[in-house]
Formats: C-alpha cells, sequence, structure tokens
C-alpha cells in the first residue's frame, strides 16, 4: 500500500460503510488497509468490557436503557446493526476482547475509555487485567476525556501508551502531556491550532486528530503535518491522499 502523508484512523471503525463499533466495521477497515482504528469501551452489568460508544443501548440497538444496567447476555440478544441497514441485522455488540483477536496487532488501535458522565470505578484495573497478556501493546493507545483516567491507569502501567483527548487546546499542551505521560494528543480537528500543533511537534508529541470527514478539513490538516486522522469515512480518506500522494510525484 502507498505510504501516505498522514495515518488513516477508522473512527469506531469507519461509521460511513457499516454500523459503528461492530465486527463488520473492524473487518472492512482491515480489509481496506487503515493504519489504525478507534473504538470505544464501557462495562456491562455482568463485568465484560464491550465495544459500545454511547451510554444508552437505544441509538444503535434495538434495545432501550443505560448499557451499565444490561448483562452480557442481554446485550447479546440485540441487533447492533439493524438501525444502520437490515444486512446488519446480525451483528452483536463485540466483547472488546474479540476485537483484540480480529486485529492482533496488524493496526494501531484506540481504545477510547467512556467514564463520563457516567463513572465506571475500576475500569482501568479492568482494561490492565484484560490486556496483560495482549502481545501488541506497542500498537494501543488509551484515551479518554476522563483524562484524570488514564493519568491513573498511566501509573500503573507506565510502559503503554496514553493520550490526552480534549475537545478545545490546553494552556500548557506539553506540560500537560509530561505530567500524565502522555506519548499522543487527540484534539478535536475544529480547534487545532497551528501554533499548538507545532509546539506539541517539537515536543515529540504525535497529534491524531478526530473526527474530519471534508476534503478541505484533510487539505488543512496535511498543511499542519498532522501525524493521524481519525474519520468516519477512511476510504474516502484514503483515495484523498492517494491522490495527493500522485500530485506531489
Amino acid at each position: 500500500m502507498t505510504k501516505h502523508p498522514t495515518k488513516v484512523y477508522a473512527h469506531r471503525g469507519g461509521r460511513e460503510w457499516a454500523p459503528e463499533n461492530t465486527m463488520a466495521a473492524f473487518r472492512q477497515s482491515l480489509e481496506l488497509g487503515v493504519d489504525g482504528i478507534e473504538l470505544d469501551v464501557q462495562r456491562c452489568s455482568t463485568g465484560e468490557i464491550v465495544v459500545f460508544h454511547d451510554h444508552d443501548i437505544g441509538r444503535t440497538t434495538n434495545g432501550a436503557g443505560p448499557l451499565k444496567n444490561c448483562s452480557f447476555d442481554e446485550l447479546q440478544r440485540l441487533s447492533a446493526g439493524l438501525w444502520f441497514d437490515k444486512d446488519f441485522r446480525g451483528e452483536k455488540i463485540p466483547l472488546l476482547t474479540d476485537v483484540l483477536e480480529l486485529i492482533d496487532g496488524k493496526v494501531m488501535l484506540n481504545i477510547e475509555l467512556k467514564n463520563m458522565p457516567i463513572d465506571y470505578p475500576g475500569l482501568e484495573d479492568d482494561l490492565i487485567e484484560l490486556l496483560s497478556e495482549y502481545p501488541h501493546m506497542d500498537h494501543v493507545v488509551f484515551s479518554s476525556f476522563d483524562n484524570r483516567l488514564t493519568k491513573v491507569m498511566q501509573q500503573k502501567r507506565p510502559d503503554w501508551y496514553y493520550a490526552i483527548l480534549l475537545d478545545g487546546i490546553p494552556d500548557d499542551i506539553v506540560g500537560m502531556a509530561n505530567s500524565m505521560g502522555a506519548k499522543y494528543w487527540h484534539p478535536n480537528y475544529e480547534s487545532l491550532l497551528k501554533n499548538a500543533c507545532d509546539e506539541a511537534k517539537a515536543a515529540g508529541i504525535l497529534i491524531n486528530v478526530w473526527t474530519a470527514n471534508d476534503e478541505r478539513d484533510w487539505a488543512r490538516l496535511l498543511e499542519m503535518h498532522v501525524d493521524g486522522i481519525m474519520t468516519d469515512d477512511p476510504e474516502g480518506l484514503i483515495n484523498f491522499l492517494e491522490l495527493v500522494v500522485k500530485t506531489r510525484v
């Protein structure tokens, strides 16, 4: 595959072509040849770590109510794909372990911990236990809008990779990254400014932005030399980057 000027991350597996955070989306991302996959994790009532974005299951399943109140068996009775298209009727909410087995170090994996506004006490410990034997931790990055959670996790496993996940730009991104032991910064693409980007990159911080889906935004982000772009349309971004490479030759 052609080397692209920035890495392509399939946001929730690529929401344009498959129901988000499902095995179908992740398989299509791997088949396309993305550089990374972003997904969300939280804990159901029986303790399993499942891949799901919302705190309520109503938007992307044929069920209703808070995910944290559902057992894994209850979740498995639901369709996680029917809302998207009837062809995905059989898609289920996957376990994180199922996704790890599928990806198996083939691409980078950004695991976002959903801990706001629902609090999952000990979620970081659950993940540490679950991933302690995973042989590809050099291809895993953890992030959370509850940056306190990733900081606690980093203190327990400082050998793993962490990202600062923010909507806006902090006054001192380098200082924040150092205090959290974060190698990555994941800013909202709309809020990222070139001076902040340059400051972070000069300090060796890798920047993966979320969630850009438009060619004009992709072009602007390339000018900032971001390290990765999370997108709902990974196929579109790859085609755009292929064209950029051709025009530069």
